[in-house]
């Protein structure tokens, strides 16, 4: 009879182990099932039954209604790129062939609002489309020189600018637009270059022009400021001037001798031979 009434407290206490493991398999399972993690650079949006929880969730460990439905939206910088995009003309009507990027994140604090307004790729559903259309509108507005010659970074810029104010109330945030590798058809460039060549050499030829014109002042202006010169050196030079000028020369001549006399009369004579001056 002991032997049996051990038995069974060996199958209960087993029935019982059983149990307690079955009721934690369950436990854990409910517990997993519920928990959720958020990863870095990520946010996580709680849909209960259609009903969007407005406080998102942070990066981090959290246990879940089970019943409830976490979508994790990445909130990391990201690029959406164009590759030769074709249709957007010039004020001519013609074509100009581009690369592009757009380089954007999902603002965190709105990622709630998107997850409720925006089904599918928010890219396909809101950058694009707008991107394409300020792109055709801004491009427009150019001529192909223009395009040519560098107003590119003008577009550039106005689109970037306007599409960041187009989807910001939306909660994408557009940190560059970036254009690459603009492209006109190659007889419209060859054409423009011809141009371009054409101005250059008008441009250089107006320079050589002002040049000589310059030149030709300068000369002038130093010509007459020759002439003002020898005009007023002639008004001051006077028979007694020249008359000291060469007295004053013949002083530092040996050969000669300077004698004043009476009444303020001056003589000059030649150095007698053999005298020599002191």
């Amino acid at each position: 009879m002991k032997y049996n009434s051990n038995i069974g407290m060996i199958q209960s206490a087993g029935r019982a182990v059983i149990l307690i493991f079955i009721i934690a398999i369950i436990v854990g399972g409910v517990a997993w099932a519920a928990s959720v993690i958020i990863p870095a650079g990520h946010v996580g949006v709680v849909d209960y039954f259609g009903q969007v929880q407005d406080d998102e969730l942070g990066p981090g460990f959290y246990l879940i209604n089970p019943l409830k439905h976490v979508e994790k939206i990445n909130t990391q910088t990201q690029e959406q790129e164009f590759k030769e995009i074709r249709g957007t003309l010039t004020r001519e009507g013609l074509e100009v062939v581009l690369d592009a990027s757009i380089i954007w994140h999902i603002e965190p604090d709105k990622a709630s609002d998107i997850y409720k307004t925006v089904r599918g790729s928010y890219s396909e559903t809101l950058i694009i489309p707008n991107f394409m259309g300020l792109l055709r509108e801004e491009i427009k507005k150019y001529t192909a020189e223009d395009i040519y010659t560098g107003k590119s970074t003008e577009v550039e810029i106005a689109v970037e600018s306007t599409l960041k104010q187009t989807l910001a109330p939306r909660g994408i945030i557009v940190e560059r637009v970036l254009f690459r590798g603009l492209t006109l058809p190659p007889d419209v460039t060859n054409a423009i270059q011809s141009k371009i060549r054409e101005k250059q050499a008008v441009e250089q030829m107006r320079f050589t022009v002002e040049k000589q014109r310059l030149e030709a002042e300068r000369v002038i202006i130093e010509a007459n400021a020759t002439a003002q010169s020898n005009f007023i050196k002639s008004k001051s030079i006077t028979p007694e001037l020249i008359s000291w000028e060469f007295v004053q020369a013949l002083k530092e001549n040996k050969n000669f001798i300077y004698v004043t006399g009476s009444g303020g009369v001056s003589t000059i004579l030649p150095m007698p031979q053999g005298v020599k001056q002191g």
